[in-house]
């Protein structure tokens, strides 16, 4: 018979998992972080458009009245310049938005590569007993997987889904989005049939709000890289 592990698994698995919650506080601490600086983006481009329009409307009634002076000359090149500043946070957003999506992926895979490791660990752990006679041959190493719950057909409009903090809590709700979460309040649909990013996803979580989202095709960060997106 040979000699049971048995007592240094947890050893083991502590000493691979010691770096493993500073590794995780860092990258969630980055994407907040980032999720500051992009909603501040999107904030100030709030403000900087409401502006704009409002240049436009008097430009547009001093037009009417005929009156044409160099006081017109100077707003319409304003709302050229805050155009252009506008369209340079929007991108600044976009990217920090992306990043954030890349964040997310590392911190994912950082915790299931801990989850395969206690996965196999407890394999082995539970090998060793059965060898030593502690436990029956047929006793199940690991607990089956959840069942998989397919996803709901898209739909165009989620504005009548419950808020996250009143849904029951449901281990078998599929998620979506970047975030890995349930579906609530209002989110928007990847054009791309084959989504690998989410599929469906917060409007918070990707820049949006429904004064800002715009009409036609709509691409998540993870397709919006792909050549077929463009």
């Amino acid at each position: 018979m040979a000699i049971a592990r048995t007592g240094v698994y947890v050893d083991d698995y502590l000493e691979y998992a010691s770096t493993f919650p500073a590794e995780l506080q860092r990258l969630l601490n980055t994407v907040r972080e980032l999720d500051e600086r992009s909603q501040s983006l999107i904030n100030q481009t709030r403000q900087q458009t409401k502006y704009c329009l409002g240049l436009a409307s008097q430009s547009s009634k001093k037009g009417n009245g005929n009156h044409y002076n160099n006081g017109g000359l100077d707003e319409e090149e304003t709302i050229e310049k805050m155009r252009k500043e506008i369209e340079s946070s929007q991108e600044n957003a976009l990217s920090l938005c992306t990043e954030k999506v890349l964040l997310a992926r590392q911190a994912y895979d950082l915790i299931d590569s801990h989850v395969k490791r206690l996965d196999e660990d407890l394999n082995n752990f539970a090998e060793d007993l059965k060898q030593e006679g502690k436990i029956p041959q047929d006793e199940p190493s690991v607990l089956p997987p959840l069942p998989i719950v397919p996803k709901p057909e898209k739909r165009s409009n989620r504005k009548d889904l419950m808020p996250i903090e009143e849904q029951p809590i449901d281990p078998n709700e599929p998620t979506y989005c970047v975030c890995h979460q349930v579906s609530f309040g209002d989110m928007i649909a990847c054009d791309n049939e084959n989504c690998q990013g989410g599929e469906w996803f917060h409007y918070t979580c990707v820049g949006l709000t429904p004064e800002t989202r715009f009409k036609g095709k709509w691409y998540c960060p993870t397709c919006r890289l792909l050549p077929q997106s463009h």
